[in-house]
């Protein structure tokens, strides 16, 4: 059973996700960048912000290791579209039910709980940078949040990965008495 490959659907979800890998790539070269910067050219004068809203010296080492954080969060995203491709490949061959996508699906709830376990990392240290930031650069909102519908998701696809475990054991089984 092949799917035709002009599906809409299927079609517009292989260019979202390429352009979201695409998005996840460029992020971490800036990152990366930022991260140079920080330490080579930039380091004085942010170490001389730093001081002037009273933050303690240390605070330029919990800004390049959120930088790094997010650096992580940005891998795990582009591996979830990775496992993602990976399923809309099988579902546009016509092969959905196969127990590669139940791993696939199960790897991204684990991808999922990992990036929510660093999302909370970053809450705790911009929670901690939030005082120093509204001395330093007036403004508002510059933290990070974890969502519950995020928690939903990960429960989502937990759940759809013994879903389709389980379909693509009754598949076999119809293989074989057939």
């Amino acid at each position: 059973m092949t799917m035709s490959r002009s599906d809409p659907l299927l079609s517009a979800a292989r260019v979202l996700i390429v352009l979201m890998q695409i998005v996840a790539i460029f992020a971490i070269v800036m990152l990366g960048i930022g991260i140079g910067a920080l330490l080579s050219i930039e380091q004085t004068q942010v170490a001389t912000k730093i001081a002037q809203a009273g933050a303690p010296a240390y605070a330029l080492w919990l800004i390049i290791g959120s930088m790094l954080l997010i650096i992580t969060l940005l891998a795990l995203a582009y591996r979830f579209f990775d496992e993602l491709t990976g399923i809309v490949k099988s579902v546009s061959a016509g092969n959905p039910f196969e127990i590669e996508n139940a791993n696939r699906l199960t790897k991204m709830g684990w991808l999922s709980i990992w990036g929510h376990v660093l999302a909370l990392a970053l809450v705790g240290i911009s929670s901690w940078f939030a005082p120093y930031l509204e001395k330093a650069w007036r403004h508002s909102d510059y933290g990070f949040e974890v969502e519950p519908t995020g928690i939903l998701l990960t429960l989502v696809l937990f759940i759809l990965a013994r879903v389709f475990k389980h379909g693509a054991q009754m598949r076999e089984e119809l293989e074989g008495t057939v």
